[in-house]
C-alpha cells in the first residue's frame, strides 16, 4: 500500500472557508442620503393619497353618512378587538369584580385610549372600527370616545355614553358613565379626568352654554338621546 501525503496533492486537502470580511460601515453621506429617499417616496405617496382623498371626498363621505341615531351601530363592545383590549385589563385583576374592580379598569381603559392610540385628524367623514383603530393605532375625537365608550361597556358599566356638545361651533366629543353615586368625565384626546356631579362636570367642560357651546346629544349602543 502506498501512502501519498495530502499535502502532495492538493485537491486532497479540506479548503479552508476564508474568514468573513467585516461589512465596513456605510459612510455617513449614503445612509443619509438612504433616509432622504425614503422620506421623499413618503411625502410622494402622501401627496398622491391626499389628492385621491380630497378629488373622492363627496363619495367617501356619502358612503360614510350615518343618521344621529345610526351613530349607535358604532359602539361595539362586543366586538373582537373591544373583547381583547378588555380581557388585557381585566387579566391584571386576581378575579375581576365589576363592583370592586371597575373604576380602577376603566382608569386603565382610559390610559389605554388616551396613550396607545395617537390622535389623528381625518380630513373627511370616515369612521374607524374598533379593529382598524387597533391596527392602525389611531383616530381622531370621535372614534376614540366611541372606542372608550365601548370598552367601558364590555367592562361592565352598560350606561357609558359618547356626548357630543358644540365648542365654539365645533363638534367635540367625550364619554361620561355613572358608577355609585358619583358621575365620570373622560376626555383621552384632552387629557380630561374628572369626577363628581352630572351638572358639576358638564358646566366644568362647557362653561358659559349658549347656541356654540351646548351639549347637542349622547349615546351608546342602546340608546339616543338629543337636547
Amino acid at each position: 500500500m502506498v501512502y501519498i501525503s495530502a499535502n502532495l496533492i492538493p485537491f486532497l486537502r479540506k479548503r479552508e472557508k476564508p474568514e468573513p470580511k467585516p461589512e465596513e460601515p456605510k459612510p455617513e453621506e449614503a445612509v443619509c442620503g438612504e433616509c432622504e429617499s425614503e422620506l421623499e417616496v413618503c411625502k410622494r405617496r402622501e401627496s398622491i393619497y391626499r389628492k385621491i382623498v380630497e378629488r373622492y371626498r363627496e363619495l367617501i363621505e356619502a358612503a360614510e353618512s350615518k343618521s344621529i341615531p345610526e351613530l349607535r351601530s358604532l359602539v361595539k363592545p362586543q366586538s373582537s378587538s373591544i373583547v381583547e383590549v378588555k380581557e388585557k385589563i381585566t387579566r391584571e385583576f386576581s378575579q375581576y369584580n365589576y363592583g370592586a374592580n371597575f373604576l380602577v379598569a376603566a382608569q386603565k381603559a382610559y390610559e389605554f385610549v388616551k396613550d396607545e392610540i395617537k390622535t389623528e385628524h381625518v380630513p373627511v367623514e370616515f369612521w374607524l372600527s374598533p379593529k382598524d383603530i387597533i391596527e392602525l393605532k389611531t383616530a381622531d375625537e370621535m372614534d376614540k370616545a366611541i372606542f372608550l365608550c365601548s370598552l367601558l361597556i364590555a367592562l361592565g358599566n352598560k350606561g357609558a355614553k359618547v356626548v357630543i356638545e358644540m365648542k365654539g361651533g365645533l363638534k367635540h366629543a367625550f364619554v361620561m358613565f355613572s358608577f355609585g353615586n358619583r358621575y365620570y368625565l373622560f376626555d383621552p384626546v384632552h387629557s380630561i379626568n374628572l369626577a363628581g356631579s352630572k351638572e358639576i362636570l358638564e358646566a366644568q367642560i362647557s362653561p358659559g352654554r349658549d347656541e356654540e357651546n351646548k351639549i347637542v346629544y349622547e349615546f351608546n349602543d342602546i340608546e339616543y338621546n338629543e337636547w
